[in-house]
């Protein structure tokens, strides 16, 4: 049975590059009826951050990627967690020093290197070779009590059954030691599968000091968890019909590593922003105003996000754009004074809306337009002075839709106090 994992380190927040690898080895397992593991390398003690664990936790699951084990849900071979196998690594190094590939050096213990070249064919470069000398004496086990990473892993990997190691390219260098201590142990070791790095538009590998990496970022932001995925799946990988919109299930039916690609993708946040406004035009209505209102924590009135959603959806690129499209709506902005004219536009525009007596669209239309033909005002700066009155902005949904949503009384209560 194919079975995969991630091992990320709880040391900081959930990292897009964490979901990046965790959605291709979770389509690798589903599409082959194989099992998606997690396991938490912690044994870097100093460097594990309290509330880290939990949020790789939540950063996955509000993507949809569900693990089959974990340390949170248990599973066969648990525990998952490294810092709780630390007994079973210290019987693995007295097997290798026992056979003379390990020695003592200072309180640590080396692998000691055969010399010999290492090769192995990965599922996404093809045929990778390592001079034997390049890999040298390396510690394996560390004088304060814990595994190293190289070493450490390998053990997991065997005892956890796993069948494929699919990661990112910057665990190439690492793995011809950990296939050494494959061979020292007289283990089959997996297939390998090294993603491409994601990079950003400077061609930079992402860093988390100047690029968008928390998950919780793109969740604060109004990103869709699908929108997300949709975007991941693109990032390296391309569609057989080269779609660009699709869910996960259609990404799992059509996976194989054979369409990963060696070159480092692009995070482009603005392909990202078209992805998700995609999504956002595609949801219906009533989901669309139940995720507004949960995603502003209940600030704003179902009833009235109902009404504004049909001048709004098509243009919203994430969930925070509501509010600067139509935030106005519900709280009074600083009126913006645009065109010379301003004052005799808004006095015409009160004018001819205190004189509607049943506010409907399409006497507001008429109404304002006649005004504007029997002033002789300029329709566009007639208008622009009205958006702005009533906004605080020069860019709004279609300002008669809001002006009949927003109400008679509102309206001309805004109107006078743009005079002020």
């Amino acid at each position: 049975m194919v079975r995969v994992r991630i091992a990320p380190s709880p040391t900081g927040f959930a990292h897009v590059g964490t979901a990046y690898t965790a959605l291709f080895n979770y389509a690798f397992a589903k599409k082959n009826g194989g099992k998606f593991v997690l396991r938490l390398e912690d044994t870097d003690i100093k460097r594990n951050v309290e509330g880290a664990e939990k949020a790789i936790y939540e950063g996955l699951t509000w993507l949809g990627l569900t693990w089959d084990e974990g340390p949170d849900i248990g599973g066969k071979y648990a525990p998952y967690k490294q810092s709780e196998r630390l007994e079973t690594y210290k019987q693995y190094i007295e097997r290798l020093l026992d056979s003379g590939m390990a020695y003592r050096d200072e309180g640590a213990v080396r692998f000691k290197n055969t010399n010999s070249e290492i090769s192995w064919n990965d599922k996404v470069r093809g045929r990778i070779s390592f001079p034997g000398e390049e890999i040298g004496d390396f510690v394996i086990f560390k004088s304060d009590g814990f595994p190293t990473y190289n070493f450490a892993v390998v053990i997991d990997d065997i005892l956890m059954k796993i069948t494929h190691v699919i990661r990112g390219e910057e665990h190439i260098s690492n793995t011809p030691r950990q296939i050494a201590i494959y061979q020292a142990l007289g283990e089959k070791m997996p297939f390998f599968a090294h993603l491409p790095t994601l990079r950003n538009k400077d061609k930079k590998k992402l860093s988390k000091r100047r690029d968008p990496v928390d998950l919780r970022i793109f969740r604060s932001h109004g990103y869709l968890p699908q929108a997300l995925v949709n975007f991941l799946c693109l990032l390296g990988w391309s569609h057989p019909k080269e779609k660009e919109i699709f869910d996960l299930g259609e990404f799992v039916e059509l996976f194989n590593l054979e369409r990963v690609r060696k070159a480092g993708p692009i995070f482009d946040t603005e392909k990202l922003n078209w992805i998700n406004g995609e999504y956002l035009r595609k949801i219906p209505k009533s989901k669309v105003k139940n995720q507004i209102f949960e995603f502003y924590k209940g600030k704003y009135p179902k009833e009235l996000i109902s009404r504004i959603i049909p001048l709004v959806q098509n243009r919203m690129r994430n969930l925070t754009e509501f509010e600067s499209l139509a935030g106005f709506m519900f709280e009074r902005k600083k009126p913006l004074r645009v065109t010379d004219s301003f004052e005799w536009h808004i006095k015409a525009a009160f004018d001819a809306l205190s004189g509607i007596k049943k506010w409907e669209r399409q006497a507001i239309d008429e109404g304002l337009i006649n005004k504007v033909k029997s002033e002789g005002f300029k329709t566009g700066d007639f208008f622009m002075d009205l958006r702005a009155s009533l906004s605080g902005s020069r860019v709004t949904p279609p300002i008669n839709d809001c002006i009949y949503i927003l109400g008679k009384d509102e309206v001309l209560e805004r109107l006078s106090l743009s005079l002020k």
